[in-house]
């Protein structure tokens, strides 16, 4: 399969109306959307040089900006063609711009996110054997024909058909050029004019066409990123220390470049660490005297606008801060008000503890406050 090369066809022509009032196919799926995640197994593949996205003009510009999210806008691979007002218009709009020299055409519902390379791999392998190729599933219902009433009939005799299918370069083009009909899938047009054998590969029962809402599995986990962070701070005396925003009265301060605010310094840093960033000694350097005496919160806010243009915003975070003293406990509340003020989550979703360091070293002795915290980031 080295030498050979493969183009794809993704029909995405369709206005969803199904679905309901949004277009199914920039539904948020995975890490980008419907669409998107339909195209991005086909990449993996070394021997396809080309994907022909026949989409409804309409939506080409918001399909521009997926891939530009999803950091695809670069692919040379990815072209565009018309979408047809018919799914067998769309392939016979995009065939045109099928490559000469391409010796398979695989064709794929762009509704369908969870293909994985292995099937696409195995329908591949297959039309190479056969000359046409295409995953079919056994069904698990009982079915009936309701063509005259409704007569039982049996379930062993009938496939469900999924995508991708593929077959070689000429069969696909001279069996569209030659349909006259509209036909809802591949195989169909195929079977009006090629009387050759077809092979068939075992379906992927996840490969599932998104229809209707809720037919988007729920990936919690998806594009979530999680970071760490450490900081520490010694104390000298003084009128009062802030942590996580908070006011707290004492006879001590911290020894700080800024305003010494430790656990808000360990969520930067964990922000940072998630989205592979240099730390906030990189972003806010002790030399720079911008930052004399500075808000941790505005710096917070500086690392949050990072995240942003990453395309990730927080999803939670847990501190614990280590003191042994003030008493830190009636606090916590505040502490926790301020940071879903200025992260923008509910507090339900900030843990923030406070320990002592049972009279051990310089945090033991009162001399420092340390904090660890850990932030998990999500795409949106």
């Amino acid at each position: 399969m080295k030498n050979i090369k493969i183009n794809v066809i993704i029909t995405a022509g369709g206005t969803s109306q199904r679905y309901g009032s949004k277009n199914k196919l920039f539904e948020k799926c995975g890490s980008s959307c419907v669409l998107v995640e339909a195209i991005k197994p086909f990449l993996e593949i070394p021997t396809v040089s080309k994907i022909i996205v026949g989409i409804e003009t309409s939506f080409a510009d918001e399909f521009s900006a997926a891939l530009d999210l999803a950091g695809l806008k670069e692919d040379s691979r990815i072209a565009l063609a018309v979408g047809g007002s018919t799914r067998t218009q769309t392939v016979k709009n995009a065939l045109v711009a099928v490559e000469e020299n391409a010796e398979l055409v695989l064709i794929h519902d762009g509704a369908r996110p969870y293909v994985t390379t292995e099937l696409i791999n195995n329908v591949i392998n297959s039309a190479l054997k056969h000359g046409v190729a295409l995953p079919l599933l056994g069904m698990t219902d009982s079915i009936v024909d309701v063509t005259d009433g409704v007569m039982p009939a049996d379930r062993a005799r009938f496939k469900r058909v999924q995508t991708p299918f593929c077959a070689k370069r000429d069969i696909v083009v001279s069996a569209y050029q030659n349909a006259q009909s509209t036909f809802y899938d591949d195989i169909s047009v195929i079977k009006t004019s090629y009387s050759g054998e077809i092979g068939v590969v075992e379906g992927d029962k996840n490969n599932v066409k998104i229809t209707y809402e809720g037919d988007i599995k729920p990936e919690a986990d998806a594009g979530i990123l999680v970071g760490c962070g450490y900081d520490i701070h010694r104390l000298t005396s003084g009128n009062g220390i802030k942590l996580l925003g908070a006011y707290i009265p004492c006879e001590f301060s911290f020894i700080a470049h800024s305003d010494g605010d430790v656990p808000i310094h360990a969520i930067m840093d964990a922000i940072l660490s998630a989205l592979g960033e240099k730390d906030i000694g990189h972003l806010f350097p002790v030399d720079d005297e911008r930052y004399d005496n500075a808000d941790s919160m505005e710096l917070l806010f500086t690392v949050l606008k990072i995240a942003s243009e990453r395309g990730y915003k927080v999803n939670n975070v847990t501190v614990a801060i280590i003191a042994e003293r003030p008493m830190l406990a009636p606090y916590i509340d505040a502490m926790r008000t301020n940071m879903s003020n200025l992260l923008g989550i509910s507090a339900a979703n900030i843990g923030v503890s406070a320990t002592t360091n049972e009279k051990v070293g310089d945090i033991g002795d009162g001399k420092a406050i340390a904090a660890y915290a850990t932030v998990s980031l999500k795409k949106v």
